[in-house]
């Protein structure tokens, strides 16, 4: 393969697809953000959605970046051999990923953002499922899961029975050797889940 082929398949075939690639890139990544945007607005961000999304996002301007290193070091390599019409398409590309990453920054600083993201009404359905688990006898055992959009559990235990976490108090600690079987502490939690239609628990 001759140079000029090399040059040919090598840089500026991929670079007239990346000028392309970029643009889409780059209206993808400002439609996302609006999406995302007017769904936490609605309550309508589901935790699940939102971690894809963001790390598809991430994989993307990944991909991106890595293309934009590869093509400069060859069109520095091989500028000489360039005609004029091969450079101004190479300084089009160069351009395009300048735009690129001003809007790649701006996003990883919105992903950033949303790190740690829950729903407004968090505190009012964990708070839901907590009296629903009190009439029940039970008490909350361990951490909220869910996309609190479709649906939330949690582990519980009888009000009467010990926690199998560390104990916080005198109490807990009390009751849970007191439960003990052969020096071992019991776990008495059992796990419970609750469907979430329009911003309330289904019961």
């Amino acid at each position: 393969m001759s140079t000029k082929e090399f040059i040919d398949i090598a840089l500026m075939q991929r670079v007239l697809m990346e000028i392309a690639k970029l643009d889409q890139v780059t209206a993808t990544l400002r439609k996302t953000k609006r999406i995302i945007q007017d769904l936490a607005l609605h309550d309508s961000l589901a935790i699940p959605t939102l971690r894809t999304t963001l790390d598809n996002c991430e994989l993307e301007i990944g991909y991106q970046e890595n293309q934009y290193r590869v093509l400069r070091n060859l069109y520095e390599t091989y500028e000489r051999e360039l005609n004029q019409t091969e450079k101004i398409r190479c300084q089009e590309y160069l351009e395009k990923n300048k735009e690129f990453f001003r809007e790649a920054t701006i996003f990883r600083e919105f992903a950033n953002s949303y790190k740690g993201y829950l729903p407004r009404n968090v505190p009012q359905l964990k708070e839901k499922v907590r009296n629903l688990l009190a009439e029940k006898g039970f008490v909350v055992d361990g951490y909220f899961e869910g996309d609190y959009v479709t649906w939330i559990g949690v582990y519980a235990r009888p009000e009467d029975k010990p926690t199998y976490l560390d104990p916080t108090n005198e109490k807990e600690a009390y009751l849970q050797n007191k439960h003990r079987v052969d020096g071992f502490k019991q776990d008495f939690a059992e796990w419970f889940e609750w469907e979430i239609k329009d911003n309330e628990i289904i019961v």
